[in-house]
């Protein structure tokens, strides 16, 4: 029968809402807990990445990448007749059961949540999480929030475990699906280098901003506002210039600008453009902290 552990990064929380899953791995163990094979993907959630800070994965590295629908079947081959293992199950299990009941394949997904059996097999940990309870026996947790490492980590975690017995639980079941899909890796799935189109700006332009920024939003704001820009809350036909965190993101605002072929470029680009027209950053009042004329 063997053991499959598995680990997914999301978008957010909302396994039934508008949250997707942008990575999966798979670490297959047999009964004595030994790794037979792993397997892990990034996936195109077709939205924005959500939390970029916690799992790292840029737009770019999705790019490329298939979707969900289009990697079920191999997920699906990488679950069949084993049990499903996971550190926090429930949460990994809503996300998959939502994921493949979008792509039209009832599979609801049960089984072991090593998070729960820590309470037996790890009484003096010093917490609930992953990196707690592999500290507890040894195990160096390499990069939280990969789902490939946290997989391993798992497995290994799990594997303590299974020294111990651990109980019984149903595998998951093979179903009739195509199981043929290309990976595509962290760093692997970076399209052709980027190269921002040169726009020249003029007082009246409408420039949206989207994304997490470096710099606060206002004072991107503030700055094109400094030189007559105007701010614009979504993108429209009229759109001069979207500015984004991640060039490549998948946000519904950089969605539409592509379909209107508005240009969309970094913080960085944005901040050179504006040079070109004499704007710099305010400076600080260095008593304060606070950014000079606001």
């Amino acid at each position: 029968m063997g053991y499959a552990v598995v680990d997914v990064e999301t978008t957010g929380f909302a396994a039934r809402g508008s949250d997707r899953v942008v990575e999966v791995a798979v670490v297959g163990l047999d009964d004595a807990g030994r790794v037979t094979d792993e397997w892990c993907t990034l996936l195109n959630p077709g939205r924005d990445l959500g939390p970029q800070h916690v799992h790292r994965i840029r737009a770019a590295d999705v790019w490329h990448a298939p979707t969900f629908a289009q990697a079920a079947g191999a997920v699906a081959a990488r679950l069949a007749d084993r049990v499903v293992v996971a550190h926090n199950l429930s949460f990994d299990a809503r996300f998959l059961t939502a994921e493949f009941a979008r792509a039209g394949v009832d599979l609801p997904v049960t089984g072991l949540c090593t998070m729960r059996l820590a309470d037996r097999y790890l009484p003096d940990r010093a917490g609930r999480s992953l990196a707690a309870c592999c500290a507890a026996i040894g195990v160096v947790l390499g990069s939280a929030h990969s789902a490939l490492h946290d997989a391993r980590a798992t497995a290994r975690l799990f594997a303590h475990y299974l020294g111990f017995g651990v109980p019984a639980a149903e595998p998951v079941p093979r179903l009739p699906l195509a199981d043929d899909v290309v990976e595509v890796r962290r760093g692997t799935g970076v399209p052709a280098s980027h190269r921002p189109e040169l726009v020249t700006l003029v007082r009246g332009d409408r420039v949206v901003f989207t994304g997490r920024m470096h710099a606060p939003r206002e004072e991107w704001v503030d700055r094109a506002a400094s030189v007559g820009l105007v701010n614009q809350g979504h993108v429209t036909r009229a759109t001069r210039l979207v500015v984004a965190a991640d060039p490549f993101t998948l946000s519904s605002k950089a969605r539409r600008a592509r379909a209107y072929r508005v240009p969309i470029v970094s913080e960085e680009d944005f901040a050179g453009m504006l040079d070109s027209l004499g704007v710099t950053a305010p400076a600080k009042d260095h008593r304060t902290g606070w950014r000079r004329g606001y």
